[in-house]
Order: C-alpha cells, then structure tokens, then sequence
C-alpha cells in the first residue's frame, strides 16, 4: 500500500491523504482492502467492464485549449470532474497565513455569486451535485459528481465556486471557529499528536511539518479579503489538471473546460517548496503520554513515483506490511502473538518527501516485544528477501484487484487526473498490469536491499514508556 497526496487511486488503494492522516484509520482501510477475493467480487460484477483495456483520451478545449484526460463510461448516466490546482496545498501557505489553504477548501461551499451558504446549499441538494475541495500537503484539489440530467447547473455552480466565492463574513467565523476547535482537539487524541510529532521530527523546519489544519495565531487574523487572494493567486489555467469521467463525450467536456475553468487567470503566484532534507539516521523519539496503548510511526527513505525503483518497491511493502492480515509483520507480531492489533507499512508519496512509513499500537508492556519484531523482521527482509512464490501470489493480487479502482465515477475522474500530474502517460492503464508483471525475483530483492535498512529507521512513539 502507499499514501499520497489526496486519494490517488493509482497507487494501491491508492491514496489516502496525508493532510491530518488518522494512525489507524488508516490501518483499517488497509486491513479491509485485503481481506477479500477481488476475482470473486469481479466474477458477476460490472467492474468487470470496467477496465484497463479502456482508453483515456486527451481532449483540448476550443477556446482556451484547456487540457483534461477523459474516460468514457456510459454504464451509468453520471459525470464526474476531478481537478488539481498544483503546488497549492498546505506547504505553500505564505509563512505567516498558515492553514489559509485548509480554510478556503472549507468556505468554498459556503456560497458563491448570488447564492448565499443556505441557498447554495439548496442548490447542490436540489440537483444532487456533489461538490467537494480539499487542500493536502502539495496540490489544493476539488471533485464534482453529478447525474447527466443536471449536468448543466452542476457546472455552473463549480464555476461560481472557483471564480466567485463570496467568503461572507458569517461563513468565515463559523468555519474558523471550527477550525480553531478542530485544533484544540488534536491534542485530546493520542493519534493526531503523534502525527504532529512525528512530522516535526522528520521535517523540521520544513512546510511539511506544519499542522495540517493551520497555526492558531495565523487561523484567528486570516480575513475575508486574504482568502479572496489565495484563490486568485493559486486557482489559475497553468496550474490546472483535469480529468474526467462518465457520460460525457469529447466535445461536451471541451465546451464544459472552457465555461468552467476559462474564466480563470492564464498564470499565478505559488510559493516555490525546497525538497524535504530529512534525516535519516536512527533513532527512537519517546514521547510520554496518558493511554492505554502506545502508538507509533516509523519512516526510512522510500522512491518517488517514476523513480525505477517504484514497482519492485510497491510489491515489496504489500508482501511486508501492505497486506493486511496475510503481511509479514501482522503474521509475525498479530497473528502468531497477540501482541497488536494491527501494524502496518505504506509507501508516502508527497512530492517533495517519498518514504517508506508505517505504525503499530501496543499495550505499554507489550510495546518494547512489538518493537522488537519490527526490527528483527526489518532485517531478515533485508537480508532474506522474498521467494519466487511470495512474489507471484502478491502480483497475482495486484494484478486481479486492479478492476477495483474503478468501483466509482469519482475515483476513475481521480486516476485519469493523477496520470497526468504524476506523468504516466496517457496509456497508463493499459499498462500498469505490464509494470507489475515485469518485476523480477532480482528487482525486488535488490530493492528492499537497498530500502529496508534499520539503520535508516526513525521511530517516533507516544504512550507510558
């Protein structure tokens, strides 16, 4: 498994999104995600139609030659756009409006043009459009889901939002008193401290070790006009991906790009982000804390997106901690013992940091025995590797549940944008099968040689120690 981003689907289940990750929810999606037969569920399922064999085209605008991927599907009468303002999330914030990111993802529903927070509201019920945005730690995203038949106002309303929000000062105190809440509660959660820590332990001075949800001085003085310059600053055409997926056909969506996203500015302002400089050398944060369990995270070096040692690691983490009940870590340390609930790894993929990572819980006395099978099962996979059946039945897997990613229109609209910003060419699913297909007994053990070392393990705990 791996995270990135927001919810990318392209990778394993593919993303979950880091702003704010929950330790376990997290292990939860992964434990769910792996115990099942996918072939079964395919077997009378129409995912089955649903495949890789369909082809995405690139369609361009008339007018403003505005770029999207689309997937034709004509299954159900639904439409939906997936969209990325890159280098507009969280870690490009200006320095002293932390958190404006988050906030205007929250207030763009909050009404637009002539349309108050409740009669905008009204309007998305009214015509079943679903309409969401989301701010991660890189891109500022946004997702439209609507029927055929009120495709029309649907588009109309995500345009209002993009270009028009109204930000009234009502909607702003309500959101920041939420958001303000919001963080005075992380610190009654065991699990939303850890994450802070253990970003900051990683990332030290860097934006990636921000909170996700803001800076409190920042959040109480943001105003009304500053989140009116966020969107003209970061919402514009050369930061813009689309993709889309459903029943619409090439020139629809072409006219639909031009309405839509053709009022925005050609350029903006984005905040340049460095590269994360972490540290890697081992160590072992202990923070004390009031709970029944420990809990913890631990990172090593991991590969980018199109780096070539992604496909050989992305089978290595599901053998190792990405396979839910059936990984090795859960058999050696859940299963065989008793001693958590759950561990588990996932390959990160932020743009500007790749890791390997992962977390388990413990009850305090069985924290240091968890460890220490974390540790002796880190090396023996350095050092041991896979077998040849290990690595069959876990491409067999990948392979047969792949049809799975496109269970939902959103979630199609989701690949087809992520196969652009990630650049896996426009024929990406026809061949990503071939890319796991490909790995060798060879490439896999020279990865997780290369990956999997303990010297390299930064482990940040949170409990009674």
């Amino acid at each position: 498994m791996f995270k990135k981003r927001r919810k990318n689907p392209l990778s394993g289940i593919l993303k979950l999104g880091v702003a704010g990750l929950a330790l376990w929810g997290g292990y939860c999606l992964y434990q769910n995600a792996f115990s099942f037969n996918p072939d079964k569920i395919l077997e009378n399922s129409i995912l089955k139609r649903r495949n890789f064999e369909t082809k995405v085209e690139e369609i361009i605008s008339p007018q403003k030659q505005i770029k999207a991927y689309l997937f034709q599907d004509r299954t159900n009468p639904i439409i939906s756009l997936s969209f990325i303002f890159k280098n507009a999330g969280l870690a490009t914030d200006d320095a002293d409006k932390v958190g404006i990111a988050n906030m205007t993802a929250a207030l763009l529903t909050h009404g637009a043009g002539d349309l108050d927070n409740v009669a905008f509201s009204e309007e998305l019920e009214n015509n079943a459009v679903g309409l969401s945005f989301q701010a991660d730690k890189d891109d500022f995203t946004g997702t439209l889901v609507t029927t055929k038949s009120n495709r029309k106002r649907a588009f109309e309303l995500l345009k209002m939002a993009l270009t028009d929000p109204r930000f009234d000062n009502a909607e702003v105190e309500q959101v920041r008193a939420q958001l303000l809440m919001a963080l005075k509660q992380q610190q009654e959660r065991p699990e939303r401290v850890l994450e802070l820590v253990f970003a900051e332990e990683l990332y030290k001075n860097h934006p990636y070790a921000r909170n996700p949800i803001g800076e409190k001085k920042d959040i109480e003085r943001i105003t009304r006009s500053q989140l009116k310059e966020f969107v003209t600053r970061h919402f514009s055409r050369n930061n813009l991906i689309v993709g889309a997926a459903g029943d619409i056909d090439a020139e629809e969506l072409g006219s639909v790009l031009d309405e839509v996203f053709g009022a925005l500015p050609q350029g903006g302002q984005i905040n340049f982000v460095r590269p994360a400089e972490t540290d890697f050398k081992a160590r072992d944060v202990k923070v004390s804390y009031v709970s029944a369990q420990n809990i913890t995270r631990f990172a090593a070096p991991g590969a980018e997106r199109n780096h070539p040692d992604f496909y050989p690691l992305y089978i290595a983490n599901y053998i190792f901690g990405g396979a839910g009940l059936n990984s090795r870590l859960n058999l050696a340390a859940r299963e065989k013992q008793g001693l958590t609930y759950g561990i588990y790894t996932y390959l990160s993929l932020a743009d500007k940091s790749a890791l390997i990572s992962g977390g388990f819980s413990s009850t305090p006395e069985n924290f240091a025995k968890v460890k220490e099978i974390l540790l002796s099962e880190w090396q023996r996979f350095a050092e041991e590797g896979v077998s040849a059946k290990e690595l069959e039945e876990a491409k067999s897997y990948l392979i047969s549940s792949y049809n799975l990613r496109f269970a939902a229109i959103d979630g199609i609209a989701d690949i087809t944008a992520y196969m652009q910003k990630d650049n896996l060419g426009i024929d990406f699913l026809q061949k990503r099968n071939d890319y796991v297909r490909a790995v060798t007994l060879e490439d896999i053990n020279r990865v997780i040689k290369k990956y999997f070392n303990k010297n390299k393990l930064v482990f940040v705990n949170l409990g009674k120690f």
